[in-house]
């Protein structure tokens, strides 16, 4: 009996292989004419008639698809275009669709100068019956008049006003991007199918959506075929249906034996084949590959086929090169997502953009999992107004009706930090309708957790669970209580308390105690290679795109404040700068991770980001045209490995003889297993100090594995802490390094220059007392050729008439180091304007322009330069470690003097404009100083933000420094 049903399967096969075809695809991509309508006056004047666009004389070719700042420079407003298509006779009588993959954003489709229909959304497809409309035998002429969002040119138009629109940052990504074809088919049609299956048995489940178009009951054939990996039929159905107009949904069932199931280590698919024939000819057929698989939340953990699943994701804004939304050619995107499986990333999140579906079946074939991101808002946009819930709901609809077929697709996430109370009113009615559309996902209302806090429904559930999505760019200064800020999210108050950080903040929204945590963006920045990348540009790039001028004009800015900011000295020449900051990045984003992992309630990340954008230019590990950003790439890399060894040093700045305090924290995405542990201490010429080991027992998730006090009466220097991992077999499956530092008493040599010392607490005076150090207090009247130490400034009269004499001084010959200014610092929620020239010093210490210097998803670092001050500490690079203790976020703005420490950094966005956060690209190149050298008569004054005062009594850098002042300054004055 198997034997003849095994035959009848293959040949109904082979039948359907055969079958007489009346679907037809046919492509209107290519050539088309369009008029830009600047002015919206094209209804008026009769464009979107035949006749009118016809006669307009300045109308020009456009390639479809594509976005509109290929041809026009930042156009947006209304265009309106026009093709010309040939129509068969033997069309006549069949169905006829025209359909478009995206369109933005509101589109009004004529044909044969009548109307066809409208449709209001910019990165979902949309189709219309056109059969009565269309000449048979003849030319047929569509036109299309297209709204784009509008943002910067103050239009409104069909009232829609400036930045109303639901839209994506990366491009304007105005007019018909995506493709345009035809579709003919018979009476019968296959209107939607939905595939979902079951991974504990191998079941697929399909619900067929055929439509009917006669007017009575029709008797139907319906064949579905799935075929494996290899085009081999494994499951067929073929059956008789009786159809009634319209719509009918008919629910099959299959059971796959030995089915495969998918995941990105066997990203296997199968292709379901959905025909409909009428009269022995096939009607219309759906073909779609799919995976059978199941993706869902088990006890605070993701669960891939019944699996846990430590979700490693990488940010995407999707943002390329040339052709902007959509991937410049097949070859780029598998690249992008082939370099983020290498580098040990499973999930891609596109971010506020459905991707392509060309790019959706690449993460299907190439075994990466995406989020299943909608168009609705990038925070505090689009403005709200009251069409924006109508917008909302038309982006959830077709999206999820769009993707839900998709097995990379493993969550929907609905919105992204919320402000509007419209857009949060929204939160739990989307994520019904979601539910309603797709009942196998997950679903996050918010990423972020700003409006409420995160909440996700499992599959086939419609009440939410509690969620921890935490946003967090920690900056450049991440120190062990940051660390430990990322380790403790969601911690419990007794957690807190007894691992001895009771009251440590940590990042995130609406958190609470117990609940699974998933770090949705994380990372910091830094720049592309801007030579490289515009030898690229020049040679395949369009001069019209905003990235295209943005490139060429960072790579000069970028050099000019280079030469401006005195930083030359560090970094000769710009590609030197490059490579600095990249490295920089790497670690960092390497210590985050390791930070991030080391929560037994992470479930998951995503690192900002995958690839470099537009206002995010700098978060990328690789740039835009998909090349890695060296140590970025490879350190990101190594924090992903399935196995991780993880050294934490409390204090890393360590008088001699205090003891350095060291853990070791194993995590394992398998199973327990025994390892040894090797600790090596290395000194600055390489040689090994100390080795210990130990044996230990790396469980499944997080272990603690060691927890030791290092000796160092005899240490003295800069060191290297290695740890080595390995398994029973004497693999490595495991390596990190960390650094440190140990001073000793020679290291912190008391100055024996006596100081004048003017503060308005006694900071410094019980420093300088507590290490011997001699001084006096300020009166005025002192010598020339003195130091003077300012500390801590009042802004009371009498202390400004002090400052104003020591000023005195420092004219006539004397150094007056002011380790404290005061000013106002630079707004970063409200638009500005900054560095148009060099800020003038004369009123310092007061009145100085401040600016938070600390980098989110862009390089905010300070660079040490050679001076005295840093004598026997690390200078020529950016603040390490080292320097976290003493480091400081706050700088002075591009002032006159002699930068000693600077940073070298742009604005996220153009003039930190909120409503600029957009494709125009980052904002303007600048330079900053937290520590400045300036000439006051025969004299000098020095300015600084670091904490010196703060740190002077616990870390010995700081220490280092104030001697090194005291020292060098108290010498070049006599």
């Amino acid at each position: 009996m198997k034997y003849f049903y095994n035959k009848l399967v293959l040949f109904l096969f082979l039948m359907s292989a055969f079958v007489v075809r009346a679907q037809e695809i046919t492509s209107l991509n290519g050539e088309w004419e369009i008029i830009f309508d600047d002015q919206n006056e094209g209804r008026e004047n009769g464009w979107n008639k035949i006749k009118g666009f016809n006669e307009f004389e300045l109308k020009e070719k456009i390639q479809v698809p594509s976005c509109w700042e290929n041809f026009r420079e930042d156009y947006e407003g209304v265009a309106i275009y026009k093709k010309d298509f040939f129509v068969p006779k033997a069309w006549k009588g069949k169905n006829i669709s025209l359909q478009f993959e995206a369109v933005n954003y509101l589109s009004e489709v004529y044909l044969n100068d009548e109307v066809v229909g409208y449709h209001k959304g910019g990165f979902t497809p949309f189709e219309f019956r056109i059969n009565k409309t269309l000449k048979y035998g003849e030319n047929n002429t569509i036109i299309i008049r297209v709204v784009s969002p509008v943002l910067y040119s103050g239009k409104v138009i069909d009232g829609l006003q400036p930045h109303q629109t639901p839209m994506w940052r990366g491009a304007l990504t105005g007019g018909i991007w995506q493709d345009v074809q035809l579709k003919v088919t018979d009476d019968y049609l296959v209107d939607d199918v939905f595939i979902t299956t079951d991974y504990t048995s191998s079941t697929v489940n399909t619900e067929v959506q055929i439509e009917n178009t006669a007017t009575e009951l029709r008797e139907v054939n319906v064949l579905i075929n799935i075929l494996d990996k290899e085009g081999q039929l494994v499951k067929t159905k073929n059956e008789t249906k009786t159809l009634t107009p319209g719509k009918n949904t008919i629910d099959y069932q299959f059971i796959i034996e030995n089915g495969e199931l998918w995941s990105p280590k066997n990203p296997y698919l199968y292709t379901l084949d959905v025909q409909v024939f009428k009269e022995g000819a096939l009607s219309d057929e759906f073909k779609f590959k799919f995976g059978i698989r199941e993706f869902t939340i088990k006890n605070k953990k993701f669960y891939l086929n019944g699996e846990e699943f430590f979700m490693k994701g990488g940010f995407f804004e999707g943002l390329y090169p040339t052709k902007l939304a959509y991937p410049d050619s097949e070859e780029m995107a598998r690249k992008e997502i082939q370099l983020a499986l290498d580098a040990g990333f499973n999930m891609i999140r596109p971010w506020r953009k459905p991707p392509p579906r060309k790019w959706l079946d690449l993460c299907d074939e190439m075994g990466v999992l995406t989020i299943g991101s909608l168009a609705i808002e990038c925070m505090h946009r689009p403005i709200a107004s009251p069409m924006l819930p109508e917008m909302v709901e038309i982006e959830v609809r077709e999206s999820v009706l769009r993707d839900r077929n998709r097995t990379c697709v493993i969550q929907w996430e609905l919105f992204n930090e919320l402000w509007q109370p419209v857009l949060i009113e929204m939160l739990h009615p989307m994520a019904l309708l979601a539910r309603e559309l797709d009942p196998t996902r997950l679903i996050l209302d918010e990423s972020g957790g700003f409006a409420n806090g995160a909440n996700i429904y499992l599959p086939n559930e419609k009440v939410a669970i509690k969620f921890s999505d935490i946003h967090n760019y920690p900056g450049w200064i991440f120190d062990d209580k940051k660390f430990q800020g990322l380790n403790q999210v969601s911690w419990t108050k007794e957690e807190k308390k007894a691992a001895g950080y009771p009251k440590l903040h940590s990042p995130g929204k609406n958190n609470q105690a117990g609940t699974m945590v998933f770090v949705s963006e994380i990372g910091y920045g830094s720049i592309p290679d801007f030579t490289a990348n515009n030898r690229l540009f020049k040679e395949k790039g369009n001069k019209r795109s905003p990235m295209y001028k943005e490139h060429l004009r960072l790579e000069q800015d970028f050099n000019t404040v280079l030469d401006l900011s005195g930083m030359r000295s560090v970094f000769p020449t710009l590609n030197d700068l490059v490579v600095a900051q990249q490295n920089y990045h790497g670690r960092l984003n390497k210590r985050m991770l390791e930070a991030s992992r080391s929560n037994y309630l992470t479930a998951g990340y995503c690192i900002h980001a995958l690839t470099d954008g537009d206002w995010i230019l700098g978060g990328g590990i690789i740039d835009l045209w998909r090349n890695p950003k060296g140590q970025v790439y490879e350190m990101t890399k190594l924090a992903n490995q399935p196995q991780l060894v993880i050294s934490r040093i409390r204090t890393r700045n360590i008088v001699q003889h205090n003891p350095l305090d060291l853990k070791i924290i194993g995590v394992n995405e398998y199973k327990d297993e025994s390892v040894s542990i090797d600790i090596f201490v290395r000194d600055s010429n390489n040689n090994e100090i100390l080795h210990q080991s130990t044996k230990g027992n790396l469980t499944h998730g997080v272990s603690d594995l060691l927890k030791i006090q290092l000796e160092t009466k005899d240490l003295e220097g800069s060191y290297k802490l290695h740890t080595v991992m390995k398994n029973s077999r004497g693999e490595v499956i495991g390596k990190n390094q960390e650094t440190f530092d140990v001073f000793s008493e020679a290291n912190l040599k008391i100055p024996t220059e006596k100081i004048v010392l003017l503060e308005a607490d006694n900071t410094f005076a019980k420093y300088f007392e507590l290490k011997g150090i001699s001084y006096e207090l300020f009166s005025g009247k002192h010598k020339k050729d003195q130091l003077i130490i300012v500390g801590k400034l009042s802004d009371t009269a009498s202390f400004k008439e002090k400052v104003d004499q020591a000023k005195t001084l420092a004219k006539k010959g004397s150094t007056v180091f002011f380790t404290e200014v005061m000013g106002k610092k630079v707004n970063e929620r409200e638009p500005r304007e900054i560095f148009t020239s060099l800020q003038k010093t004369e009123g310092f210490p007061y009145d100085v322009q401040l600016i938070m210097a600390n980098g989110l998803w862009h390089n905010a670092a300070p660079i040490v330069t050679d001076h005295p001050i840093f004598n026997e500490l690390p200078s020529n690079q950016f603040m390490g470690e080292d320097y976290y203790q003493v480091g400081t976020t706050t700088a002075i703005v591009a002032p006159e003097g002699k930068n000693i420490v600077g940073v070298i950094t742009h604005d996220r966005f153009p003039d930190q404009d909120h409503m600029k956060r957009n494709y125009k690209g980052v904002g303007k190149v600048y330079f900053n100083s937290e520590l400045l050298e300036t000439n006051v008569g025969k004299g000098k004054c020095i300015y600084s933000t670091l904490k010196l005062n703060k740190s002077i009594h616990s870390d010995p850098v700081a220490q280092k420094i104030m001697n090194n002042i005291i020292m060098y300054y108290s010498k070049t004055m006599q």
